[in-house]
């Protein structure tokens, strides 16, 4: 019965929970991005960005930082930065976000917290605080944004995450017009096969065009080095990366091909302190 609710509050996550409007959100971290995107079932540092219930397995303080240079135009780069601080059966992090250059660049600041309600559930949540800014305007404009995430672990080997991004209708109103943040919401599943083998998928729901299925692997060599890889569609995306650790330093790269514009390298690294 337990498993029946849980997987209908899934399906119900993806198909029925009400947003407004959508752009693209690019999440920096090189192992999402080896994963084709799939974030809602990964626990780690970079859940401050993909689903922040994903922090609530992190027991020491960890520090991040990540480059994405999107279909090699710097104007579409992204830089990332995160830390996450773990205080008693709590975790807080905070990170920063920046998309683009002048004339257009788009920066976020997130304050996120993560607990673990029980031993099968963990529940998180993020504010943000947006800035955009417009060169004929010649000024930044703010706005705020939240998200919600939780991960429900149904067995060892089958784990559920739902991830809810800005609920409500968020944004900024400029002489030319509105600009809304993205509004979506994602759910997906991870089995691991084995201790070495994982597969997951995702399914991302912005209610402005059709769905788009995420899928990757994720394959652990003695515990240190990870092969990756991923696909996602339409319009079709492959994806592919590696990571290794070294004592209490890792670090990961990625690339992505999309169909129609190209590769997109990313690298990204997390150190614990």
């Amino acid at each position: 019965m337990k498993l029946l609710t849980a997987i209908c509050f899934w399906v119900l996550s993806v198909l029925f929970i009400p947003s407004l409007s959508a752009q693209e959100i690019f999440i920096p971290g090189s192992r999402v991005q080896a994963l084709a995107g799939t974030s809602t079932v990964l626990s780690d540092c970079w859940s401050v960005f993909g689903n922040q219930a994903g922090l609530a397995g992190i027991h020491r303080i960890e520090l991040g930082g990540s480059f994405h240079n999107r279909f090699l135009v710097k104007e579409l780069s992204t830089q990332a930065g995160l830390l996450v601080v773990p205080i008693q059966s709590s975790v807080f992090a905070v990170s920063l976000y920046q998309f683009g250059q002048n004339p257009f660049k788009q920066e976020k600041l997130g304050l996120a917290y993560a607990r673990q309600i029980s031993k099968q559930l963990s529940f998180g949540m993020q504010f943000n605080y947006y800035r955009l800014f417009f060169s004929e305007e010649n000024r930044t404009i703010g706005s705020v944004g939240l998200e919600l995430g939780f991960q429900y672990l149904l067995t060892r080997k089958l784990l559920l995450g739902t991830h809810l991004v800005n609920p409500y209708k968020t944004l900024v109103k400029t002489i030319s017009g509105e600009y809304r943040y993205p509004s979506l919401v994602n759910a997906g599943v991870i089995y691991r096969i084995s201790e070495s083998f994982s597969l997951m998928s995702e399914i991302e729901n912005n209610w402005t065009s059709h769905l788009i299925v995420k899928t990757g692997m994720e394959y652990h060599i003695l515990d240190r080095v990870h092969l990756r890889a991923g696909v996602s569609g339409k319009p079709y995306m492959l994806s592919a990366g590696f990571g290794f650790m070294a004592k209490k330093l890792t670090v990961d790269m990625a690339t992505s091909y999309h169909q129609y514009l190209g590769n997109s390298p990313s690298v990204s690294f997390q150190i614990q302190l």
